[in-house]
């Protein structure tokens, strides 16, 4: 179900500069890495982790102005619900940076589910092996992600926001590497420790997990293993469309040509036409227009109303009335006569 344009709107939570600086030390990517951000709004922070690198940054935005300023930052870039107007490749980014709505999708209560664990069941995918991902979410999000998160990844490892950051939203920054599926009996302990971290309270949560500032590993994007072959959206950018019809010139064919009423008289009848086939070519509208007889211009327009005439009016045993009608077309034909500035009426 696609997302209404209020909702990605009211979801919009850019990652706050120092968290995104403390990423950037964190990574060493690989030459020529993609990097994909599904969510990547006006495109600043995707475009701050690939600076001074040879890395192809990849985004998608909702939200249409944010598209028009991320694509300033972001070559390929591409408008739209990324849920489900994408076309994309699987396992052809070595980073999916994924910081998603914090919204419940829009669906009947029932079927509601958190737009953060649906970005990420479906992007998990465009992961390739040994990719990494970063995924930005609040704590307490964190178990609807847990099946996911423990099943697809390896080295899985939670960060809170900086204090002063994370007053606000409660946010964190989950790290994990791509791998095919962790066993199961592993990724059930996984989800349980990670649905048992989303439920504690903000001050036992910030107090027990590590910061991302403190954390020494390094995060390493790796190369690309197979072409890109699909990253396209189903959703037409007029900004980009309308450029590129007027410089092929198609439109002006389409309007100048093509759509352009002509006229065809090469059609003749097989026998003259009697009077009661005029009437009805006439009345039909064949025959609009103006034309010239006898020395009088005449401007014709005809035109058939469908009316109803009452047969009969009965009662049913009941005493409820039965009004039989039957259908009637009433043929109307007005002429103006251009030379004496009369309107005739013929029905």
């Amino acid at each position: 179900m696609a997302r209404l344009g209020s909702q990605a709107k009211a979801g919009f939570y850019p990652t706050p500069e120092s968290v995104c600086g403390q990423l950037k030390q964190l990574l060493d990517i690989d030459k020529d890495a993609r990097l994909l951000d599904p969510c990547c709004g006006e495109g600043k922070t995707l475009s701050k982790l690939a600076a001074g690198t040879s890395a192809v940054p990849f985004g998608i935005e909702l939200d249409h102005q944010r598209a028009i300023e991320a694509r300033t930052r972001i070559s390929r870039l591409l408008w739209g619900d990324a849920l489900v107007e994408m076309r994309i490749s699987m396992a052809s980014f070595g980073l999916l940076y994924l910081n998603p709505p914090y919204d419940y999708e829009m669906a009947p209560d029932s079927k509601a589910e958190r737009l953060e664990a649906r970005f990420l069941k479906r992007y998990q995918e465009t992961l390739q092996r040994d990719g990494w991902l970063v995924l930005v979410i609040p704590y307490t999000v964190l178990k609807f992600c847990a099946a996911v998160l423990a099943r697809h990844f390896e080295m899985l490892q939670v960060f809170a926001f900086p204090a002063e950051e994370f007053q606000v939203f409660k946010q964190c920054v989950v790290l994990g590497r791509k791998r095919s599926l962790v066993p199961k009996g592993q990724s059930a302990e996984t989800e349980r420790s990670l649905a048992w971290l989303s439920g504690r309270d903000p001050e036992e949560f910030f107090t027990i997990t590590p910061q991302l500032a403190a954390c020494s590993a390094r995060v390493i994007i790796p190369a690309p293993k197979s072409p890109m072959l699909t990253f396209k959206s189903t959703r037409i950018d007029p900004l980009e469309v309308i450029p590129l019809v007027r410089k092929c010139g198609l439109l002006n064919d389409i309007l100048g040509k093509d759509l352009v009423p002509g006229r065809c008289n090469s059609i003749r009848p097989l026998a003259p036409l009697k009077n009661g086939h005029l009437a009805l070519m006439l009345a039909g509208g064949y025959m609009n227009g103006e034309i010239e007889m006898n020395g009088s211009r005449l401007v014709i327009k005809g035109v058939v109303r469908k009316t109803e005439k009452v047969q009969s009016v009965s009662e049913n045993a009941k005493g409820e009335a039965i009004i039989t009608t039957r259908d009637q077309y009433l043929p109307t034909v007005k002429a103006i006569d251009m030379k004496r500035a009369e309107i005739m009426t013929i029905q």
